[in-house]
């Protein structure tokens, strides 16, 4: 059974294949977006839409109807030892523009809002349920083969967009080289409420990231209710995790945020078993593009979580190649490849330089080693005393530029942080 043409057909109703197809179906281009999924579904988990987001949903008239969603605005981030002592501080008031701040939610109500707004895009269908299984390439664009409803189908299409993960179909059917690294040290994921009576410490609107020897315990509000953890757990070992046991967990949680184990409880916390984990991965290959097959988000480009960047970042991938492709397309098949080219011009650079960043932070983040853990708890109090250096910091992490510490940067918040 063949499906009519397409423009553009995205994999994967994602951050960046819905933002992708909300430009492209507003400027009058036919698209379709298929996921495997049912529907949108809660992760477990909080996203952080930087100021870098919040600028690309504007663009997309999606942020009223953000404000309208469960979320926090966040005015800064917090990085705390294993004492849970305040080592520095950084605000997005630090930044210019539109937004000082960011906002932190559970992305799945996100995700469903963008959904909706396509609904009213007459040249746009997004089909859940829909399972991509191959592609091939011929002189004026994409056939797709795909299945909905256990009948296979067939759609022809000027474009195909992989945005369909870390383990993209698309990126093994195509002709894309690279490396797909999993990290040493995972995470586990969880979101919970919090009762009215939970302690106070409970209900901050900042980011937290605790940092002891080879311990890390990230902790944002998603919503005035809601709040999100990751934990990491070194060298992916689930066994030590359960020899721990889920009150030797608990117990080390609260010695973080005092009261954390009887709201977690209270939640229906009954066996580490229940929390998710979240193997970190680093997607990074040697070409985004092979013919009129494109990848974009995580398919290109996944990333540590410790730069807080992989919806930002796919959210600029849509953005960038939306505006190629509505003029490659007007141009034909030699404009489309070019739109792609330009597309990958661009943007790599920016993600490459990100994964520099994620591996750094998390060689000196993740160490269990003394020596490094007092430089860097040191490092932190110095930047935390110099507002230039705060700046840098808080322009990276908004993804509004890149602006990573000099050798002088840091030799500067190491003499500081005495």
């Amino acid at each position: 059974m063949s499906d009519q043409d397409w423009d553009v057909v995205i994999v994967g109703a994602g951050a960046g294949g819905l933002t992708l197809a909300s430009y492209l179906g507003k400027s009058g281009v036919r698209v379709l977006v298929m996921d495997p999924r049912p529907e949108i579904e809660p992760l477990g988990r909080g996203e952080l839409i930087q100021p870098l987001g919040l600028e690309i949903l504007e663009e997309l008239s999606l942020l009223e109807g953000l404000h309208g969603l469960p979320h926090c605005r966040n005015e800064g981030f917090q990085f705390l030892n294993g004492k849970s002592e305040l080592l520095m501080r950084s605000r997005y008031s630090c930044l210019e523009g539109r937004f000082p701040f960011a906002i932190s939610l559970e992305p799945h109500h996100l995700d469903q809002l963008m959904v909706n707004q396509l609904t009213n895009l007459s040249g746009v269908r997004v089909i859940f349920g829909a399972r991509y299984h191959s592609h091939r390439t011929n002189e004026t664009g994409v056939v797709v083969e795909w299945e909905e409803s256990g009948v296979a189908r067939t759609a022809f299409s000027r474009v195909l967009v992989g945005d369909d993960g870390r383990r993209s179909r698309v990126r093994s059917s195509g002709k894309f080289s690279g490396q797909v690294v999993t990290y040493n040290d995972s995470y586990l994921s969880w979101s919970f409420d919090i009762p009215p009576e939970g302690p106070d410490v409970l209900k901050g609107q900042e980011g937290q990231y605790f940092l002891s020897a080879g311990k890390i315990f990230f902790l944002f509000p998603v919503s005035p209710t809601r709040r999100f953890f990751l934990y990491m757990l070194k060298n992916r070992d689930r066994r030590f995790l359960n020899e721990k046991g889920l009150d030797g967990l608990l117990s080390e949680l609260d010695g973080w945020v005092d009261g954390m184990s009887g709201v977690l409880r209270k939640g229906g916390l009954q066996d580490t078993a229940q929390i998710p984990e979240m193997v970190v991965m680093k997607v990074s290959l040697k070409n985004w593009v092979d013919g009129n097959v494109v990848l974009m988000g995580d398919a290109a480009h996944a990333m540590n979580p410790h730069v807080a960047q992989g919806r930002n970042q796919a959210m600029q991938d849509a953005r960038v190649l939306a505006k190629l492709l509505c003029e490659g397309l007007a141009l034909g098949s030699r404009g489309c490849s070019s739109a792609l080219s330009e597309y990958e011009r661009i943007r790599r650079p920016v993600t490459e330089r990100l994964h520099g960043l994620a591996d750094e932070m998390t060689l000196v983040w993740n160490s269990g080693n003394p020596l490094i853990v007092k430089v860097r708890e040191r490092v932190f109090r110095g930047i935390g005393r110099k507002p230039s250096l705060e700046r840098k910091i808080v322009r990276t992490i908004s993804g509004l530029g890149f602006e990573p510490l000099t050798v002088l940067d840091r030799m500067n918040a190491f003499w500081s942080g005495g």
